[in-house]
């Protein structure tokens, strides 16, 4: 099966008609990329080293290029600006708070981690372990960006369902 939706589309879909939580006061797409501002000040219960860093820059805008699909893990080249430091310095204060926003989320811990290294750090994003949460009997097969849309590939079994 292959579904094209726009990125409002996804986005509605993903936040389940919910609005954005107050520390995403933006999220957006352009082309292949996604656009994201975090507003450091509402993450619950900072460690004192982002509460810091919150004064000095509350808002860290972040975009997302898409890289790759590989057996249900979407790979994002990210980059990302506050006050001029760059992602990696801001990694080991992000984290927790990271994890801790994918708990509230209903989400697991490692839905997403950060790859750093040589060049701008990599999202992976566990797009299958996600979707295993909502729907059962659908493998993602593919997932594209690119024009402010997203196409997924899917291989649905006659079991689909969606869970509660």
């Amino acid at each position: 099966m292959h579904v094209d939706l726009s990125f409002e589309e996804a986005r509605a879909l993903a936040l389940r008609g919910e609005p954005l939580p107050p520390v995403v006061p933006s999220l957006t797409c352009e082309d292949d990329t996604v656009y994201v501002t975090v507003d450091l000040r509402a993450i619950p219960n900072p460690p004192g080293a982002l509460r810091f860093a919150a004064v000095l820059t509350p808002q860290v805008h972040v975009a997302a290029r898409y890289e790759s699909f590989d057996d249900g893990v979407l790979g994002l080249r990210v980059t990302a600006t506050a006050a001029g430091l760059p992602i990696q310095k801001l990694l080991g204060f992000v984290d927790g708070p990271l994890r801790s926003f994918l708990r509230s989320q209903g989400l697991p811990e490692d839905a997403v981690t950060i790859v750093t290294g040589s060049g701008d750090p990599l999202a992976k994003v566990q797009v299958q372990e996600v979707a295993d949460r909502y729907v059962a009997g659908a493998t993602v097969t593919g997932i594209d960006l690119g024009a402010g849309r997203i196409s997924l590939d899917l291989a649905v079994a006659p079991t689909f369902r969606v869970l509660d």
